[in-house]
């Protein structure tokens, strides 16, 4: 009896404790980094505890933080779990009935996420309890808890409907997560549990199309296929047919108009909408151009930061290949970073729409930071790509890449604010610096190749 919950939770453990031991550094750095935030989090109590300001931050709120987080981790691993796990394959053709099989997939997600809570939760209370706060809420601590478990449910049933051919499916529980956001109150979401186990119960029993159902993707006719004679060449339309076939460059493109509308809404309002009306005028006038800041900060990890590591991570299946072409590892190494000009492009709107707030005054300062940050991206994220090359996408990579970009932009706006006040015309000293991060691109991929070279070697 749960067989399939076990080998899940044994899989996910060895697995971890695999890439513990691959890039100790990293998950040393990740660890690190959220014991810091949940001490930073719990002094942070502490103070507006003890002082007297109106946060406006009520429980409701963080409740419903709390929920949407566990909602949102739950849709990824019941994707990754289930949804396109080829390796279940086999559990779901033996005699074992497939609802069972599910189930149990079902409940090895519920106790990874109750995992994740009582263990976030706990060191939480017991950093608050260092700093001298009273942590006996029992009646409160519950309610999260039961908030959880909805969250699971939902973002179980919310993965098998979308992904089944019938997504009329999802309406109920766009229905639930409306009333949710209209009512915002935390009881009512405890009183809907048993409602959202038995939608869940009815979503395992009709998963099996969700498993099986996949998009069909035409073939290209026999005159789109084109003969490249040049590596890079060649190398560049394979990662560009890869972005056109998944339909990144989409996704790209809404990012980027999203978050630039979004931080452009945020810089004309956002100190009013966020900021207590007590601590306005001590932070108030830094906010405009954290917002701004922010929004290229996403927009990069986005299309630059997230495509140039999967460049890499993405050959998990390829390797071989890689290994016995005769092609030098720098041409390999251009040819995939020349691929994210494309994406570079769909970066480009976010200038547009969040002018449409800030006013022209600011569009040299946004047009060089998303130069300068993009270009930076790469040159941090290619030669991490390369170290874990063929491996499978790992949040602990992107995570460290993007606390190195986030302290390094942090500085790199300081001085670019420095160089607006100093210099009546900056655009000089701008091409300057975007001319030696070019240099510093070129160094970071000769790098990437060695590094390379190296696995190759090691590999055989």
């Amino acid at each position: 009896m749960f067989e399939t919950t076990k080998v899940i939770l044994t899989e996910n453990s060895r697995s971890l404790k695999n890439k513990m031991r691959e890039a100790p550094i990293l998950y040393l750095l990740f660890s690190a980094m959220i014991i810091f935030s949940i001490f930073i989090f719990a002094y942070a109590t502490f103070f507006f505890i003890n002082i007297d300001i109106n946060l406006n931050i009520s429980l409701e709120d963080v409740f419903f933080t709390v929920f949407f987080m566990f909602l949102l981790k739950t849709v990824a691993d019941f994707y990754n779990n289930f949804i396109k796990a080829s390796q279940l394959s086999y559990s779901l053709s033996t005699n074992v009935k497939q609802t069972k099989t599910i189930t149990e997939v079902f409940i090895a997600i519920l106790l990874i996420q109750i995992t994740i809570w009582f263990s976030f939760s706990i060191l939480f209370l017991i950093a608050l309890a260092s700093f001298g706060v009273n942590v006996i809420y029992v009646f409160e601590y519950t309610i999260f808890t039961i908030g959880v478990i909805v969250a699971v449910c939902l973002g179980c049933a919310i993965s098998i409907n979308f992904f089944s051919p019938k997504k009329y499916r999802l309406l109920p529980m766009l229905i639930l997560l409306g009333f949710y956001f209209q009512i915002r109150e935390p009881l009512y979401v405890i009183f809907t549990l048993p409602l959202t186990i038995i939608h869940v119960t009815w979503s395992i029993k009709n998963s099996m199309e969700s498993h099986l159902y996949s998009t069909r993707k035409e073939r290209l006719k026999d005159k789109t296929q084109i003969k490249i004679r040049n590596t890079i060449k060649t190398i560049f339309h394979r990662e560009t047919t890869v972005l056109w076939r998944d339909k990144l460059l989409y996704s790209f493109v809404f990012t980027s108009v999203s978050t630039g509308i979004f931080s452009g809404y945020l810089f004309l309002y956002g100190d009013e909408i966020l900021i207590p009306e007590a601590l306005r005028n001590q932070i108030g006038g830094l906010l405009p151009s954290m917002f701004l800041f922010l929004g290229i900060y996403v927009v990069i990890m986005y299309t630059g930061v997230f495509p140039s590591l999967n460049l890499f991570l993405n050959e998990e299946k390829t390797m071989w290949i890689l290994r016995h072409i005769p092609v030098r590892n720098d041409k390999i190494i251009f040819g995939k970073v020349s691929s994210l000009s494309l994406c570079f492009l769909t970066a480009i709107p976010f200038i547009p729409y969040i002018t449409i707030f800030t006013g022209i005054e600011k569009i040299g300062f946004l047009i060089f930071f998303l130069i300068f940050s993009y270009i930076a991206g790469i040159i941090i994220s290619v030669p991490l790509g390369v170290k874990y090359v063929g491996k499978k996408s790992d949040i602990m990579l992107l995570y460290s890449v993007s606390m190195i970009l986030f302290v390094i932009l942090s500085f790199a706006s300081v001085i670019v604010n420095m160089i607006e006040r100093l210099f009546p015309y900056p655009i000089i000293l701008y091409i300057l610096i975007i001319l030696c991060e070019l240099l510093l691109l070129y160094a970071s991929i000769k790098i990437s190749s060695q590094i390379l070279s190296l696995k190759y070697k090691s590999a055989s």
